[in-house]
């Protein structure tokens, strides 16, 4: 019973839940001023521990009410507080994920428009505030994906404010920095999906700085490279882009960049980043000074080898996927062909799941079929040996 009492005790009630939420209404119609930017420095800090303690009903009487986010997006848009700055948009985060009709009503409200602000507004100030820049970057991709705003008119938005170079510079200051650097090249991606944008990217260095993460990140950091390969592909995806790139040698380093892969993924697990590095090679190949620089740095049997060697490896599988009751494991190949990709294990080992190597003999498959693409286009045209028609 004395257990229950304390507990009462320590659950807001639902009128200092109601009261709390009118102090964040007012400041927003009346602004902030030095008399109630404490009132409402606590009032959010308050409703972020009543959000943490997850009591199901206080929590859904702050989330769906319009004018609470409503304020809360006006709150972005004027303080200069830190901590009411956080506090502000952990409390839109909690909204953003509560569902997707709630991330619509933020989007349409001016969330998007008030993060891209405040995000140019936090860039100016020194020393950095990284774990302000990374919650502003996390709930602008919560925004971007759940809401309707839609990448293409994010990423104009993002362009209109003049945030675009602002973000890239942060990548370049952050580029040690795992935690931050993940939501930069995400919202990065987001904006390099106008052609634009992509434009002012790859003038402000973007290709170089990709290249930089690349050289620091790989297999121990793998989501992180990943995220920079996804930029480097979405930015060759436009063909002046990739002119540029293949002008200033992107397509060897690229080519070097697929062998040491290809070389390291001994038992086939980064087949989708060894496919986004072939991706980068065929917009890089969609111009003269791209196919030329493949030739030249022998690309073509290269891409011939690991074809031939996916083929083959294909057709194991197939083989093998026919057997209910045979264990298979995934050997390395070497430079000279494949060795034995698939061997019996015995009983100590469980029966592989035919579905998954049907999978793997799918994705296995689209790597070489990707292959055999950049090779045709790379090829120079020759004419059929067929005779004139006039004579």
């Amino acid at each position: 019973m004395h257990k229950t009492q304390m507990m009462a005790n320590t659950t807001p009630s639902s009128s200092r839940v109601t009261g709390l939420l009118q102090i964040i209404e007012r400041s927003a119609g009346a602004g902030l001023d030095d008399k109630n930017l404490d009132s409402v420095s606590q009032a959010t800090s308050k409703i972020l521990r009543i959000l943490g303690q997850q009591e199901k009903t206080l929590s859904e009487s702050i989330v769906r009410k319009s004018k609470v986010s409503q304020a809360l997006v006006t709150l972005l848009m004027t303080t200069q507080d830190v901590s009411l700055h956080l506090n502000t948009i952990h409390i839109l985060e909690h909204i953003a994920s509560s569902s997707n009709s709630k991330c619509t009503r933020l989007v349409r409200q001016g969330a998007p428009h008030a993060l891209l602000r405040s995000i140019a507004a936090t860039s100016r100030v020194r020393p950095l505030l990284e774990e302000l820049c990374i919650r502003q970057h996390l709930l602008l991709l919560k925004l971007a994906v759940k809401g309707t705003t839609g990448e293409k008119k994010l990423a104009l938005k993002a362009r209109l404010c003049g945030v675009v170079t602002v973000t890239l510079d942060l990548a370049k200051q952050c580029i040690n920095n795992i935690d931050l650097s993940t939501p930069l090249l995400q919202v990065l991606k987001i904006y390099a999906s106008n052609s634009s944008n992509s434009v002012s990217l790859v003038k402000n260095g973007v290709l170089n700085l990709m290249e930089r993460y690349f050289s620091l990140y790989g297999k121990q950091n793998i989501a992180v490279f990943r995220h920079a390969l996804d930029l480097y592909t979405q930015v060759l995806s436009f063909r002046s882009n990739a002119s540029k790139a293949a002008s200033s040698g992107a397509t060897r380093k690229m080519l070097d960049l697929y062998v040491y892969w290809t070389d390291m993924d001994k038992l086939q697990k980064f087949i989708q980043v060894r496919k986004s590095i072939l991706n980068s090679v065929k917009h890089l190949v969609g111009n003269e000074s791209g196919r030329k620089a493949l030739i030249k740095s022998d690309g073509i049997a290269i891409l011939y080898a690991t074809a031939k060697q996916s083929d083959e490896m294909k057709q194991e599988i197939q083989r093998n996927c026919t057997s209910n009751q045979m264990d298979f494991k995934v050997r390395c190949t070497n430079s000279t062909g494949p060795q034995e990709l698939f061997k019996k294990t015995g009983s100590e080992q469980q029966a592989a799941n035919p579905n998954d190597l049907a999978v793997l003999g799918k994705a296995i498959d689209n790597l070489a079929l990707t292959c055999s693409q950049i090779i045709r286009k790379s090829m120079p045209k020759l004419c059929l040996p067929i005779p004139s028609l006039h004579g």
